[in-house]
């Protein structure tokens, strides 16, 4: 069972701007709900108890909005990113009090989930005796390089995780959404990467390094999860 998620919702919104300007990314609506709260809801019914969540811009709009998670079964906490230098870092704002020695799912806040859409991640972490879990999507190779490359072999098993790839390391047509099982070492992984050319700490650069040492990471392969544009005002 997977009891605890971080939920990243620091972004400034840059590509979604003027809108931004006022309301921060996760509260951007759509059919009069909130992005935020699809996620909520799908984090919820997969189970998770408790969630922390990692805000930086209009934060204080954001603590208002989710209050102290009740609404959706949950109890929330909030850590702030003082710099947005990468989903990693986002991870390691999270206070040492809050994280527990047990897996954690992660998940973007700007994805239009399905309540549903979660619980075939716990199922795949459940029945493969997993380490990690990781929702696929199929790409077109131009989006490869905006996103990043996942190396599977037949059955679905992660051999290797690169964000944002040049053309040349493009391993496959599937890219990793933000929804993520981990397994308590990440905090140890993230504590030792190097930030990436950007100057970002990378969540996927420290899974990439578990993989490597020998983690068992499953792949499942969803359908890319809808995000918020202002056509859907």
């Amino acid at each position: 069972m997977i009891r605890s998620a971080v939920l990243l919702a620091a972004g400034r919104g840059k590509r979604q701007r003027p809108y931004t300007d006022e309301t921060p990314k996760p509260l951007l609506a759509v059919h009069g709900r909130p992005t935020l709260d699809y996620v909520l809801r799908a984090v919820s019914k997969a189970g998770v108890e408790q969630v922390c969540l990692v805000t930086n811009h209009l934060e204080e709009k954001i603590f208002a909005y989710v209050g102290d998670g009740s609404q959706w079964d949950l109890t929330a906490s909030f850590a702030h990113q003082s710099s947005l230098r990468g989903n990693g870092d986002a991870l390691l704002s999270v206070p040492q009090a809050w994280i527990k020695n047990e897996p954690v799912l992660v998940a973007a806040t700007d994805y239009l989930l399905e309540e549903n859409a979660l619980i075939e991640l716990v199922r795949a972490y459940e029945s493969n005796q997993a380490d990690i879990v990781m929702s696929l999507k199929e790409c077109l190779v131009d989006e490869l390089s905006a996103r990043s490359s996942v190396d599977v072999d037949a059955e679905w098993r992660v051999k290797r995780i690169i964000e944002k790839p040049k053309r040349e390391e493009i391993m496959s047509p599937y890219a990793a959404s933000i929804l993520f099982i981990l397994p308590p070492q990440v905090w140890e992984y993230l504590a030792k990467v190097t930030p990436s050319e950007r100057g970002e700490i990378e969540m996927q650069a420290a899974i990439d390094a578990m993989l490597l040492d020998g983690f068992k990471a499953i792949g499942v392969l969803q359908p890319a999860p809808n995000e918020w544009d202002a056509s859907l005002l």
